[in-house]
């Protein structure tokens, strides 16, 4: 029971980074239509800032992390209008834009692999001093209680972003119809550009947390955790900020079970057969929108 419980804490906290970088894909493809795989390359890139500048510059992880964010966001934002807002327009748009956002996905990573040298890297245990901290027989630290109120922090104000601002109103009236949207005097371009700019600052925070709870940095990290993400949106439901949030913590916990109790090499085959599972009896997601209107 207390061993079932640790590895509960432990999914509950990974599976919250999870959807964190879930919600990034979900943004783009809830309001574009576009499967946005440079996102991947984009979280990379959230990574390698936080670990350059804590590893090389010796700034703390808690200056480093807005930085990383900003960043990421800027990265992303360069990706659309080089990538992909130039197809929106065309014939096909959303196979167009997965075949130029794949290749954007390469360029991030093989630029990647060049700043760090084809090595794995790590972000310095002293950039973020770690205290370990005990609740009854469960042992965490102070690592794990900084991701869980940073993701829940981040998602709840995502949420009051999208519902209760004008910012949001327009995000979805961008989502129902963007030619509608534009006709009735939305900037359906600035639109798009602060919702790459804020799923890619997502992404790098999302990143940065990763990098810390596993202690590794590639030129493919992105892509390792690609297929969790996705399984985490498709999970929860396309374009729900909660439901793409409850879609990282049961992938959290199934994966977190997986490795616990068979073996690590079916972490990824756990997380594939809930995806499969949800795409064949339910697509649209445990919290299913009653219409495009009420999407992010």
């Amino acid at each position: 029971m207390e061993f079932w419980a640790q590895q509960t804490l432990n999914g509950l906290v990974l599976g919250s980074v999870y959807g964190l970088y879930g919600l990034g894909f979900g943004l783009v493809l809830a309001n574009l239509k576009v499967f946005h795989v440079a996102h991947a390359g984009v979280f990379t890139w959230g990574a390698i800032v936080a670990w350059f500048l804590t590893a090389r510059v010796g700034v703390p992880l808690w200056a480093a992390l807005p930085v990383a964010a900003v960043l990421a966001g800027l990265i992303n934002v360069m990706a659309y209008f080089v990538f992909v807002r130039r197809l929106l327009k065309r014939r096909h748009t959303q196979l167009a834009a997965f075949i130029s956002s794949l290749g954007a996905l390469m360029v991030l990573e093989e630029v990647a692999s060049k700043v760090l040298g084809g090595m794995a890297e790590r972000i310095p245990r002293e950039a973020y001093p770690v205290q370990s901290l005990h609740l009854g027989s469960m042992q965490f630290n102070t690592l794990d209680l900084t991701i869980l109120v940073l993701t829940v922090s981040l998602m709840l104000i995502l949420a009051w972003l999208v519902h209760r601002t004008e910012w949001g109103r327009e995000v979805r009236a961008v989502a129902f119809n963007r030619d509608v949207a534009a006709l009735l005097g939305t900037n359906v371009d600035k639109v798009s550009v602060g919702l790459f700019f804020l799923s890619g600052a997502l992404g790098g925070v999302a990143a940065v947390l990763v990098a810390m709870a596993f202690n590794v940095i590639s030129s493919h990290l992105g892509g390792t955790y690609l297929v969790i993400a996705i399984a985490a949106m498709v999970v929860g439901g396309f374009g729900s900020v909660m439901g793409v949030a409850l879609g990282g913590l049961i992938i959290g916990l199934a994966s977190t079970y997986a490795v616990a109790y068979i073996d690590t090499s079916y972490r990824d085959l756990v997380v594939f057969l809930f995806l499969l599972l949800f795409l064949v009896v339910r697509p649209s997601g445990l919290l299913k929108t009653s219409n495009d209107l009420e999407r992010v």
